[in-house]
């Protein structure tokens, strides 16, 4: 499973998500695919978390000489 963006697209709220909302979610590919199908929601962009470098520190006192 990977995370990903999606859009509401039915006319009925898909997993507490009004339709024409757009949200971050981890769906399982074959549940995914079957509400694609129906036309529930649509996938709009897959994200691969990650940390850029920099972007993150030990907390203090983690490292002791």
């Amino acid at each position: 499973m990977t995370h990903a963006i999606y859009r509401v697209t039915g006319t009925r709220a898909y997993r507490g998500h009004e339709p024409g909302t757009e949200f971050v979610d981890r769906i399982p590919r074959l549940m995914e695919a079957r509400a694609v199908k129906r036309g529930a929601i649509e996938v709009l962009d897959r994200i691969t978390p990650a940390l850029r470098p920099g972007s993150y520190a030990l907390p203090a006192n983690w490292i002791r000489r």
